[in-house]
Order: C-alpha cells, then structure tokens, then sequence
C-alpha cells in the first residue's frame, strides 16, 4: 500500500448506495421540480437550484462559506467565487466548487431603452437593435436596448457568483451530479 492509500479513508460501497438513497428520499419528499431543480431552457438535464442545494446543505450539515475574487475592470463587474462547504460538526472541508458572473452577459450587459429618445440620445457603440421571433404570434420583433450601467447590477452579479459556486460546491460534494 503506497503512502497516499495509507491516507485515504475510502467509503464502502454500501454507504455510497446510501448516500444515494438519502439524497433521492429528500428529493422525494422535500424538494419540488421548478422550485429546488429543474430544467434551465437551452439544456439538455435538469438542475440543481440554489433552494436545492440549501436542502442537501442542511441534510449533510454542510456550511458554505466563500472566497471572493474581484476580476472587474473599468466598464464591467466580474466576480469569480471559491464556496466551502465545511461539515458544520467536525469542521472538516469536504470541497469546494467555483462560480463566476460578470456584467458582460447577456442578461446584464443590456437593458430595453425606456424611450426612442434615451436610445437616439445614446453614443452608438452603446445601443443595438435586438431582434427577435415571437412563436406564439409567429412573427419577428426587434427591441431598441442600451448598454445597463454595470454598477447597478454589481451586487446581484456577486450573488450570482456565489449562487453559482454554492451549487456546484453542493454537487461536487455530496457527489449528486447524476442524480
């Protein structure tokens, strides 16, 4: 047995199997599709939620605590963050995962102009013209957006990082990625 093995307290298989069968009774009987998981559009498997990692959090008493790394630069907000989930009894690290957020997504980097005056009144490089296909009324849209001041976003950006980081931390963890 080499030196690494000596140190490796390895779990049987049984207990692995029942680590499994707790996660999936909780998922049973506590979390709900839409709400603790589900399927985010423009993916193939369903998710795990930031309420469902809170769950299995509780469930193995596990506490997250986070390392925060500020990656922005002049124009834009960008958080990378490390979670540690800690046994909250014994103290002991039983991983970490990685999330990241930044004003330059989609979702935070534009914002609908409130009016054609506020888009007019914005320096080119600054606005677009988004278009779009409604599925529904079966015909094409198009929506003036202006660039969102990336301050105003900073602090759900740095939620999200953390957000990110926790679930995968949660995953990684409680080794429930195929659950």
């Amino acid at each position: 047995m080499n030196e690494v093995m000596k140190h490796m307290d390895p779990q049987s298989a049984v207990a692995i199997r029942a680590q499994v069968n707790l996660i999936q009774e909780v998922m049973a009987a506590v979390m709900k599709e839409g709400t603790h998981y589900g399927q985010i559009p423009g993916t193939q498997k369903p998710s795990l939620w930031k309420p469902g990692a809170e769950v299995l959090g509780a469930t193995f008493h596990i506490a997250p605590s986070y390392r925060v790394e500020d990656l922005s630069g002049l124009d834009f907000i960008r958080y990378r963050v490390a979670c540690v989930g800690t046994h909250q009894a014994s103290g002991i690290v039983m991983g970490e995962g990685m999330g990241e957020c930044s004003s330059m997504e989609e979702k935070y980097k534009w914002r609908k102009a409130t009016s054609n005056r506020e888009f007019d009144a914005t320096p080119e490089d600054r606005r677009r013209i988004k278009y779009g296909y409604d599925k529904q009324e079966r015909r094409e849209y198009e929506i003036k957006q202006v660039r969102a001041e990336s301050a105003d976003h900073a602090n759900t950006i740095l939620k999200m990082a953390c957000k990110r980081a926790q679930v995968a931390m949660t995953l990684n963890v409680v080794a429930a990625s195929d659950i």
